[in-house]
């Protein structure tokens, strides 16, 4: 069975979804994968599955996206797959925008790794979205959600719920071998942030709270860069800035901290979350997008109300390293209940027999 995943700007969790689903794929020897994405922006590091990716010339503009469009489907044609897997918002256009005009060869599975439709964006953009994707969902076979958030939005917004499953991302188990460039304080409570600098992961909320209150015991370590210019902020007494860390030390500061803070405004799922709780830490989240479904409130961290900055002030003040260290030994138990790479490489198995 010929699988051929197709994407845009590959990179970031895409990327590590898409390693990790094709690595584990590789146990089932009745799928060969395939990988066509943009060469501009996208993980050009694939390790054994690298003489399977095709890289296209592109730059997201109105005239590249119908050369994209061209260069995939022949690459379609060249491949003849058995099932087209379509990996976020732009690529799911490239692929099923000339499927409204064509027949259709292959089975179609899109992905959008979070809706468009549930950013923080403006409600005519909202609007604009939920219109495109439900037409494009016409020659779609399966709408893989990687939230229960996620999939519950899409049916109340109307589309075919039949056509939908929810499978949540894995992560794989492994050893930490990696190494870190900074001593953390042991005594203070270290928090840690992963993810970009802009105004999706909600660091900017955080630090409203943080800066303005006094925290003592408690030291921020941020891991990222501004998505726009690349620059890292400059360290504070209270707040350390590491910039972007390799892939292959990160779990390194995840077991060095206490906690991890996760700050979101919108969210389709949260892959650092699942990461903290391979490592045995516990989570500090926003109320918003899936983030709550994986957070137990007392359990395995804490959810506090991004519209009322005092829950998030209240949290702060209490936290206890004793009580981190039993709700990281509980979100250890919910990672290899639900979230490791077995379990989610099997489900997206499970949906290509079918």
């Amino acid at each position: 069975m010929k699988i051929l995943h197709v994407g845009e700007y590959v990179n970031g969790g895409v990327a590590t979804y898409l390693k990790t689903l094709v690595n584990g794929l590789q146990e089932y020897k009745d799928i060969d994968n395939y990988l066509v994405m943009s060469k501009y922006k996208s993980e050009q590091n694939w390790g054994d599955i690298q003489n399977k990716v095709t890289y296209y010339e592109y730059k997201r503009s109105i005239l590249n996206i119908f050369k994209a469009m061209i260069f995939i489907y022949k690459f379609i044609n060249e491949i003849q797959p058995d099932i087209i897997h379509i990996h976020s918002t732009w690529a799911g256009v490239f692929v099923r925008f000339p499927l409204l005009f064509m027949k259709k060869k292959a089975k179609v599975i899109y992905q959008p790794h979070g809706w468009a439709f549930l950013m923080d964006t403006s409600n005519l953009k909202k609007q604009i979205y939920i219109f495109i994707e439900k037409i494009l969902s016409i020659p779609t076979d399966n709408i893989i959600n990687i939230s229960n958030y996620e999939q519950n939005k899409a049916i109340k917004y109307g589309f075919n719920k039949n056509k939908m499953v929810m499978i949540y991302n894995g992560v794989a188990d492994r050893k930490n071998t990696g190494s870190m460039k900074i001593v953390m304080d042991k005594n203070k409570i270290n928090l840690l942030f992963v993810g970009r600098l802009d105004k999706q992961k909600g660091l900017d909320f955080f630090l409203q709270t943080y800066e303005k209150y006094n925290f003592p015991n408690i030291h921020l370590y941020v891991i990222g860069r501004s998505i726009l210019d690349n620059t890292v902020p400059q360290n504070t007494s209270k707040t350390t800035y590491l910039g972007w860390v390799d892939n292959k030390d990160i779990d390194a500061y995840y077991q060095a901290c206490d906690a991890v803070i996760m700050p979101s405004r919108w969210e389709g799922f949260g892959l650092v979350a699942v990461e903290a709780m391979r490592n045995s830490k516990a989570i500090i989240v926003s109320n918003r997008g899936a983030l709550p479904e994986l957070i137990d409130n007392g359990i395995n961290g804490y959810v506090f109300n991004l519209d009322d900055k005092n829950s998030l002030k209240v949290i702060l003040l209490e936290l206890n390293r004793n009580e981190l260290k039993k709700e990281g030994i509980e979100g250890r138990k919910i990672y290899l209940e639900k979230f490791t790479d077995e379990i989610f490489v099997k489900n997206i198995y499970k949906i290509y027999l079918k």
